[in-house]
């Protein structure tokens, strides 16, 4: 209010009618420092993007949503992009086109692509059609293969999340590395759940130490080593009831893991 009264503006003015330069004031703040009083007033966006960036609390984001939204573009309709990089084509796709469609098909469309490629082609992209196969094959193999390239981390779940990061490692080739995952299996139908589990197994055999939370009953029982924590949830464990095998586990009458 004290900004519009230094403008001359009345507070019941609609916004469109508010002069432009005023509303910019208010929107992004007093930039060139003119008026000596307002120099600290960084905007109503710029406060926003500020706090919604540096905040840890999911609250305080969830209020400042309120005030967003999203939009394509209209230079480059959302592929983030620009012109000249959307120019290049390759089967008459950009590669835009291409971040858009799912991990599966990407794949397909890889794989059909060289019989179209000269043998020049071919010898330039031969190993960086590879690297991108390979990695399209792991993130398939972690059970996600319905999202696309393009997907905003954002919008994933902790344990899409986890896949991906999985998978970037499996493509490292790291060894010599703990990793430590929390409940990968959520939301993956049980076909996907065995080839997450391979996966596990090739990280551990190429020299690496694999800890996983989980209350999967496949996992559990492929698991090298089960240390079984309760007896119950919460404040009502936290104790190591038993450890061992699989075989050893079921043999302890105190796990309720054990029971069911």
């Amino acid at each position: 209010l004290k900004i519009l009264k230094e403008f001359k503006v009345n507070k019941n003015t609609t916004w469109k009618y508010i002069p432009k330069k005023v509303r910019d004031f208010l929107l992004y703040g007093d930039k060139n420092q003119k008026i000596k009083r307002y120099n600290d007033f960084e905007g109503i966006i710029n406060f926003i993007d500020r706090r919604y960036s540096k905040t840890e609390r999911f609250w305080i984001q969830y209020e400042l949503e309120k005030y967003l939204s999203e939009r394509n573009c209209k230079v480059c309709n959302g592929y983030r992009l620009n012109e000249k990089a959307l120019s290049v084509k390759i089967n008459n796709f950009h590669i835009g086109q291409i971040t858009s469609k799912s991990i599966k098909e990407c794949l397909n469309w890889f794989n059909k692509l060289k019989p179209k490629l000269s043998v020049n082609e071919i010898k330039i992209a031969e190993s960086v059609i590879k690297e991108i196969h390979d990695r399209l094959s792991f993130l398939q193999k972690v059970g996600l293969d319905y999202l696309s390239l393009s997907r905003a981390s954002k919008t994933l779940s902790g344990g899409e999340s986890q896949r991906i990061r999985l998978a970037s490692q499996i493509g490292s080739g790291l060894t010599g590395v703990l990793y430590v995952l929390d409940e990968p299996s959520i939301g993956l139908h049980q076909k996907d759940n065995k080839q997450l589990i391979e996966t596990l197994f090739k990280l551990r055999d190429i020299g690496n130490t694999v800890i996983v939370i989980e209350h999967d009953e496949e996992t559990i029982k492929q698991a090298d080593h089960i240390i079984d924590i309760g007896p119950k949830a919460g404040i009502h464990g936290g104790n190591v009831i038993t450890e061992g095998k699989f075989t050893e586990i079921k043999k302890n009458n105190n796990s309720l893991t054990a029971q069911y």
